[in-house]
C-alpha cells in the first residue's frame, strides 16, 4: 500500500475518521488504530506480521521484567534477552546470507592460494565453502526500523530513563503505528507513548500542517523522485556503458535528488498523517545538502537514525570522553554501522567505510584547528564547503545505488572517460533536477511561511488545493510503480 496510491488515501481517511469518532473511548480508539496498523503491514507482508507481534510481546515483557528486577545482573539478563531476540531476527533475515557468502568466498580464496603450495591440503576448504547453507530469506519490510524502536524502549528502561507502560495495547500501537512503520522516522517510546495516554484534541493548525506535509511529500515522490528514476537514473545504472561521462554525472545528481525526495517525502507523509490524528512524529530531515561537513550532513540526514546510533552506540562506547584515538574509533564504528544498517552488501560496507573515514578526518581536522573553532567563514568559503560536501555525497551515492560492486565500478569507469555529450538527458530532467535543488536551497523560513499560509486558509480552500494537486499528481505520475527506496532496508 504505497503512500502515493488512492488505496492509501482511502485507508487513511477511514482510519482517521474512525479514530476521531472514538475520541472519547481510548481503549477502543487505540484498538482500532492497532488493528489498522497491522492490516497496513499485512498489505506488504502478511506472514511477517508474526515477527512484529512476537517482537512486541518480547519487549513488552522484557521492559516490565527489567523495571521490576532489583539485582543488576538480573536486569542485564532481561536486557540481553531483548537484545538477542531483536538483533537475532534482524541478523538472520538481513545479514546471515551476506556473512555466509563472505565466509564461503574466503574459504575458496584461501584454497586457491594453497594450490601453489604442494603437499598442503586445500580441498577440505572448498568442500566446506560448498557446504555452507544459505537461507535465501525475503527481508521483512520495515524490520530495521521497528527493531530499533523496540530496542530503544528496553534500553531506556534499563538506564532508568523510562518507566515501562503497563498497557500492552499502548505499547503495541507504538511499535506498529502505520504511518512510520515501514520506513520511519524511528520513534522512541519516550516521545510517543505519552501521546497515546492522553485524549487527543482536534487542532486545526496541526491538521493544516499535516495536510501540507502530505501534499509536499507526495509532490516530492511523484513529481521529482519517480520521474528522475524512470527517465534517467535507472537507465544509467542498468546500462552505464550506453551513456557519456557527463550523462552519468547528471544521473548521479538526479539520484541525489531522487533519494532525498523519495525518503524525505515518505517522512513528510508519515509525519503529516500522524498530525491528522494529533500525534507528533520526530523530524527526519533538515535540508541535508546545505551541509558544510560530514558531521553536519549526518545531523541533517535521516536524523532519527543518526541520533539513535549516537545515543545507543557512540555514547555507550565512550563517545569522545576517553581521548582522541578512542573517539576516532567510536566515530568510525558508528558511521560504519550506519552504512551496514542500510543493507547487507559490499557496496554498503564501502559506503559506510567512506563516510566513516570522512567523519574521522573531519573530527581530526577540527581538533587540529581548535583555535579557529569560533571563526565565521566568508561567503565564498561557505559556498566552497557546501559544494565540496555535496559532491562528496553525490559520488558516494554510486555505492548506495549500485546493485553490486561490478555495477558501481562500471558507473565509476564511465564517469571517468571524459565524454561530454548530454543528448540523452531530456530537458524535463534538467528542469526536475534544477527545480528540486532550487527548492532545497531556498531559505527555510520561506517554506514555513508557505505552510502557515496554507494552514490559515479555510478548510474548503485547502480541499480545493488538495484536489488540484491530486489531479496534477495523477497527470504526471509514471506508469510504472517505483517503490520507496528505503523499503528495502
Amino acid at each position: 500500500m504505497y503512500f502515493n496510491s488512492l488505496q492509501y488515501l482511502l485507508f487513511t481517511a477511514v482510519v482517521v475518521s474512525t479514530y476521531w469518532m472514538l475520541v472519547e473511548l481510548r481503549m477502543l480508539r487505540l484498538f482500532v488504530l492497532l488493528c489498522a496498523s497491522w492490516v497496513f503491514y499485512m498489505s506488504w507482508s502478511p506472514l511477517f506480521i508474526l515477527l512484529i507481534i512476537g517482537s512486541t510481546f518480547l519487549d513488552y515483557a522484557a521492559g516490565l521484567a527489567i523495571y521490576r528486577a532489583e539485582r543488576p545482573g538480573i536486569r542485564k539478563l532481561f536486557l540481553m534477552v531483548s537484545m538477542v531476540g531483536n538483533l537475532g531476527l534482524l541478523g538472520i533475515f538481513k545479514y546471515y546470507d551476506f556473512f555466509a557468502g563472505a565466509i564461503a568466498d574466503s574459504f575458496r580464496l584461501l584454497a586457491a592460494a594453497l594450490l601453489e603450495w604442494p603437499g598442503i591440503a586445500w580441498s577440505p576448504l572448498t568442500t566446506a565453502a560448498d557446504q555452507i547453507p544459505f537461507l535465501n530469506l525475503v527481508l521483512p519490510v520495515g524490520i530495521s526500523f521497528y527493531t530499533f524502536q523496540t530496542m530503544s524502549y528496553t534500553i531506556d528502561i534499563y538506564r532508568r530513563q523510562l518507566e515501562p507502560t503497563r498497557s500492552f495495547l499502548q505499547f503495541a500501537t507504538f511499535v506498529a503505528f502505520f504511518p512510520q512503520l515501514v520506513a520511519g522516522p524511528i520513534v522512541r517510546a519516550s516521545e510517543f507513548l505519552p501521546q497515546l495516554r492522553h485524549r487527543p484534541r482536534i487542532d486545526m493548525e496541526k491538521v493544516g500542517h499535516g495536510l501540507f506535509l502530505i501534499l509536499a511529500g507526495l509532490v516530492k515522490k511523484v513529481v521529482f523522485a519517480d520521474y528522475l528514476a524512470i527517465n534517467l537514473v535507472d537507465r544509467v545504472f542498468d546500462r552505464p556503458d550506453a551513456f557519456t561521462s557527463v550523462e552519468v554525472l547528471v544521473a548521479l545528481y538526479g539520484y541525489t535528488v531522487q533519494i532525498y525526495c523519495d525518503f524525505s517525502g515518505y517522512s513528510d507523509v508519515a509525519i503529516g498523517t500522524g498530525l491528522l490524528m494529533g500525534l507528533r512524529l520526530p523530524d527526519n530531515f533538515d535540508r541535508p545538502y546545505q551541509s558544510t561537513n560530514p558531521a553536519e550532513f549526518w545531523r541533517r540526514w535521516h536524523m532519527t537514525l543518526s541520533s539513535w546510533l549516537r545515543d545507543y552506540l557512540y555514547f555507550p562506547l565512550g563517545g569522545s570522553r576517553r581521548g582522541p584515538i578512542r573517539s576516532y574509533v567510536n566515530l568510525f564504528l558508528t558511521l560504519f554501522l550506519i552504512g551496514l544498517w542500510h543493507g547487507a552488501a559490499w557496496t554498503f560496507v564501502l559506503y559506510g567505510t567512506i563516510h566513516a573515514t570522512a567523519m574521522v578526518f573531519h573530527r581530526f581536522w577540527v581538533r587540529l584547528r581548535k583555535q579557529d573553532v569560533d571563526r565565521v567563514d566568508s561567503q565564498a568559503i561557505f559556498v566552497f564547503k557546501v559544494a565540496l560536501m555535496f559532491h562528496f555525497t553525490v559520488l558516494s551515492r554510486i555505492l548506495f545505488r549500485a546493485k553490486d560492486l561490478d555495477n558501481a565500478s562500471a558507473v565509476a569507469d564511465q564517469l571517468l572517460l571524459g565524454t561530454t555529450s548530454v543528448a540523452q538527458v531530456a530537458p524535463t530532467v534538467w528542469l526536475a533536477i534544477g527545480l528540486a535543488m532550487a527548492i532545497h536551497w531556498t531559505p527555510k523560513r520561506w517554506v514555513v511561511q508557505v505552510k502557515e499560509a496554507f494552514t490559515a486558509l479555510p478548510a474548503l480552500v485547502q480541499g480545493v488545493i488538495m484536489a488540484a494537486v491530486g489531479a496534477l499528481l495523477v497527470e504526471v505520475a509514471t506508469s510504472d510503480v517505483v517503490p520507496y527506496i528505503y523499503f528495502q532496508f
